[in-house]
């Protein structure tokens, strides 16, 4: 993915920044499909019949941190994935909200797990591209894959989290945030589980919790 490139589209959106559209990381070759602005980036790739597994790439903005909600508002029950950089590492969490204070950990059979070359640090941004794998619940915590439209949302920050070394630390309030859909359609791909084959639990660049 040529950052350049898509912060070039992000800007041309002006308005419709909440508008949602397709491309695809260079570096991976993934294509997904979601929103973008200047700072962010979140979009998914799903099979052409989806089951509890998404492709995830997440793209945040210096050494702050970027999250996901997986299914509209972050207090409503959602599942969250928040992603930030440490160092050239890239470190990530599942969380669950219930008001606005920093969201707890979340535990429960999903998982995130990386895809290398598709997860880096340059000098101005953070890109995380993972297998989300059980993370389709299928219940009111995440999107569902039969509905027409994924909802959700997206929260971004250029303040590190607290302790950036740490998957638990605790992060303070979001700069900017809002709320999206995703035409599921536009998300399915015939290469799903080829991308899906280049995630592994051993690379080096990614942890998470």
């Amino acid at each position: 993915m040529q950052l350049s490139t898509i912060l070039t589209c992000a800007l041309a959106l002006g308005a419709s920044a909440q508008s949602t559209t397709t491309y695809t990381d260079s570096r991976s070759g993934i294509t997904v499909s979601g929103y973008q602005s200047a700072s962010y980036i979140f979009g998914i790739a799903l099979p052409s019949t989806p089951g509890k597994d998404f492709i995830g790439m997440l793209v945040g903005k210096g050494n702050g941190w970027a999250g996901v909600s997986l299914a509209g508002p972050m207090t409503g029950g959602s599942l969250l994935l928040v992603a930030w950089p440490n160092g050239q590492n890239i470190l990530s969490s599942f969380r669950k909200a219930t008001s606005y204070a920093s969201p707890a950990v979340a535990t429960g059979s999903f998982s995130a797990v990386p895809i290398a070359s598709g997860t880096y640090v340059n000098s101005t941004h953070f890109v995380y591209t993972f297998l989300c794998k059980n993370c389709i619940t299928g219940d009111s915590s995440t999107f569902s894959p039969t509905a027409e439209t994924a909802m959700l949302g997206w929260a971004l920050s250029t303040t590190a989290p607290k302790t950036p070394a740490s998957a638990t630390t605790a992060f303070g309030k979001h700069q900017t945030q809002g709320n999206y859909g995703v035409s599921i359609a536009s998300t399915k791909t015939d290469k799903y589980d080829t991308w899906a084959a280049l995630a592994s639990s051993t690379t080096p660049m990614a942890f998470s919790a």
